[in-house]
C-alpha cells in the first residue's frame, strides 16, 4: 500500500467515532488546553544527536525466526522467544553503562521537565504537546534502564510490585508523575481518540513498540507514529494470524485496552489499517483475538543473535560500528572513524551538554514570544491547586 493511502486511512481512523473520545477535563489544569495556531516549537537537537548515536534501527520485520543456538565466541545470547528475537530497534545499554554519555539522558530529562516552567503547555499545539510527552517518557525510561543495567528480563521491571513504570520520579509543572501517569493518565486521556499514540511508548523490551531512532516532533509526530505502527503490526511480536480464524496479538494491546472500548472489534479495525496485504484479510476475518504474544528481553544490542550488514557482528567494536554506520550524523571529530569509543562518547556528551545549556529548548525569536506570553499569563492568572495524579491503587478503590 502506498504511503499516501496509508496516511489517508490513518487520518480517517483518527476521526472514527468507533473509538473513545479523549476527555482532558480529568487532567490537572496545567495539562489542559492548547493553542491551535501556535508558532512555538520545542527543540530536540540534543536528543536527536543522542538517539542517532545509540539506537540501531533494524527496519521492518521479515518474520524470520532465530536459530536455537548462539554464535560461538560471542556474548550474544540466543533468545527463548525465537519468533521475535530478530525484531525491535536496539540500544547500546552495555556500552553506555560506564560512559559519561549516560549523564546526558539525565540532563535532557531534567531539561524537558522544566519546559512547562518556561511556557505553559497550553500555549502549544496539540501535536507539539504530544511529541513533548512521548520524548519525556522515552528519555526518562532510558535513563532509568541505563542506571539499572544489566537487566536481561524486563517482566519484573514492567509488571512487578516496584515497577519502573509506577515510580513517581518525574516532576512536571509541579505535578509528581510516573511513566504510567504520562502514558495512561495524560496522553491516553488527552489524545485517546487517536489509538496510534500507543506506538510512541517504548518500554525497553522487545515485545513493546520500537524506540524511535529520532525524537518525536510536533511537525511530524503522527507520521512518525504511523511508521512505528506499521513496523509493530507487521511483525511477529505484534500480530500473527493463527488457525481457526484466531488472531494472536501482543500483550501490549491489552495494556492499552482503554483505547479500544469494544476491544476485539475496535482493535481489528485499527489493525486492518496498518496490516500489510499478506495478513490484512486474516485480520478482518478473525473471529477471536488472543493478546498473548510477549517477549520481555531487553532491547540491548547484545541481547539478540541477529547479524547486521555483510557479516556477523561478534564483538563490541563490530556491533558499535553497525550503530554508527546506521547513523546520519558524524560522531566525534572529523576523520575520527566510525567506531564509538570512549573518546567519541565523551565528545558526544560534551556536545549535548553544550546544546542544552547554551541554547535551551527555544530559539531566540521564540524566547521573545514566550516571554511576552508569560507576562500576559501572569497578568491574567489566578490561583491553581496542584495535586498528584491518581495512582493505579487509587483508581481501583474508586
Amino acid at each position: 500500500m502506498k504511503k499516501s493511502l496509508v496516511h489517508l486511512l490513518v487520518v480517517g481512523s483518527l476521526l472514527s467515532p468507533a473509538f473513545v473520545q479523549a476527555d482532558e477535563k480529568e487532567l490537572p489544569d496545567v495539562f489542559q488546553g492548547f493553542t491551535w495556531n501556535s508558532q512555538i516549537t520545542i527543540s530536540y537537537d540534543d536528543l536527536d544527536a543522542l538517539l542517532d548515536a545509540t539506537v540501531l534501527d533494524v527496519g521492518m520485520s521479515d518474520r524470520s525466526s532465530a536459530k536455537s543456538s548462539s554464535t560461538i565466541g560471542t556474548r550474544m545470547r540466543s533468545s527463548k522467544n525465537n519468533d521475535t528475537a530478530f525484531e525491535a530497534n536496539r540500544f547500546i545499554f552495555e556500552e553506555l553503562k560506564n560512559s559519561s554519555v549516560k549523564d546526558a539522558f539525565h540532563d535532557i530529562r531534567v531539561s524537558l521537565e522544566q519546559v512547562p516552567s518556561e511556557i505553559s503547555l497550553s500555549e502549544l499545539k496539540l501535536q507539539e504537546q504530544l511529541a513533548y510527552w512521548l520524548n519525556l517518557y522515552n528519555v526518562a525510561l532510558l535513563e532509568r534502564l541505563i542506571s539499572e543495567y544489566p537487566i536481561h528480563d524486563m517482566e519484573d521491571e514492567l509488571t512487578g510490585k516496584d515497577s519502573i513504570l509506577d515510580r513517581k520520579f518525574l516532576t512536571v509543572a509541579g505535578q509528581s508523575l510516573s511513566l504510567n501517569d504520562i502514558q495512561h493518565n495524560i496522553v491516553y486521556k488527552k489524545f485517546g481518540d487517536k489509538p496510534i499514540v500507543m506506538y510512541g511508548f517504548y518500554q525497553g523490551n522487545i515485545g513493546s513498540p520500537s524506540l524511535n531512532p529520532e525524537p518525536y516532533t510536533g511537525e511530524k509526530v503522527y507520521h512518525q507514529l504511523e511508521q512505528r505502527a506499521q513496523e509493530f503490526v507487521n511483525s511477529n511480536r505484534g500480530v500473527v494470524p493463527a488457525k481457526k480464524n484466531t488472531l494472536e496479538v501482543s500483550r501490549f494491546y491489552e495494556q492499552s485496552k482503554a483505547l479500544f472500548p469494544d476491544f476485539d472489534n475496535d482493535l481489528k479495525k485499527h489493525l486492518s489499517i496498518f496490516a500489510n496485504a499478506d495478513i490484512r484479510s486474516d485480520v478482518k476475518q478473525a473471529k477471536r483475538i488472543n493478546a498473548d504474544i510477549e517477549n520481555w528481553s531487553i532491547t540491548d544490542i547484545y541481547g539478540t543473535s541477529r547479524t547486521y550488514g555483510a557479516g556477523a557482528a561478534t564483538n563490541s567494536a563490530a556491533m558499535l560500528d553497525s550503530v554508527v554506520s546506521n547513523s546520519s550524523k558524524p560522531i566525534g571529530e572529523e576523520g575520527s572513524g566510525s567506531g564509538i569509543g570512549a573518546t567519541n562518547l565523551s565528545s558526544l556528551s560534551d556536545q549535548i551538554a553544550s546544546r542544552t545549556v547554551n541554547f535551551g529548548r527555544f530559539t531566540p525569536e521564540q524566547l521573545e514570544l514566550v516571554q511576552k506570553l508569560n507576562m500576559a499569563r501572569k497578568e491574567n492568572s489566578g490561583s491553581v491547586e496542584i495535586s498528584d495524579l491518581p495512582t493505579k491503587s487509587d483508581e481501583s478503590n474508586n
